[in-house]
């Protein structure tokens, strides 16, 4: 008989300030506060004035980090590819819901 399990990941929220941030997306403090000045991550502001960022946000780092690099975008282009990238899982959202409803419908 076959033994089935379940794999739960508990994710915990850590977040990182700017310094850590920086460290481990592997880019510079001025390169996150360029991003966040394009509002392409956020960052969450702390009660002693310092900004934040989540593991979601670090990853977005890495991403436009990995989009600068290795394809040679600049910065604006990675505005622009992100941008993109986001409308196109918004849409996609989108499609799936009204799939969802066409499916209801039958």
């Amino acid at each position: 008989m076959d033994e089935q399990y379940i794999v739960i990941r508990r994710r915990a929220t850590s977040v990182y300030s700017e310094q850590e941030a920086a460290a481990l997306a592997h880019v510079s403090c001025e390169v996150i506060q360029r991003f966040q000045g394009l509002g392409l991550i956020e960052g969450v502001e702390m009660s002693d004035g310092e900004r934040c960022y989540e593991e979601e946000e670090l990853e977005q780092m890495r991403r436009m980090r990995r989009i600068r690099h290795d394809l040679g975008v600049n910065l604006a282009g990675v505005e622009v590819i992100v941008h993109l990238l986001r409308r196109i899982e918004e849409l996609e959202r989108e499609l799936e819901d009204l799939r969802s409803h066409l499916s209801k419908d039958k």
